[in-house]
């Protein structure tokens, strides 16, 4: 007979993993700042510094969210 898990419970398996939206937010900032600088390129404008910080910006996020996931993981198989 297997026990029932109550309502509202998670599995081990089945937690949350931490640093998906940290780095999917990432490479959203990622994508805007290439794009955006790429059509700002092509139209034959300055390329300007904010379009850099975005891409920066989303490297980093993604990077951070990178680690989190690591770390998770290696706290769930010990």
């Amino acid at each position: 007979m297997v026990a029932k898990e109550r309502p509202g419970t998670m599995n081990q398996d089945e937690t949350p993993r931490k640093g998906a939206k940290t780095r999917l937010f990432g490479v959203v900032l990622i994508f805007l700042g290439a794009l955006n600088s790429m059509l700002s390129w092509r139209g034959g404008l300055y390329v300007s510094d904010f379009y850099l910080l975005l891409f920066a910006a989303g490297s980093f996020l993604y990077v951070i969210g990178a680690i989190r996931a690591i770390e998770t993981q290696s706290k769930r198989h010990r």
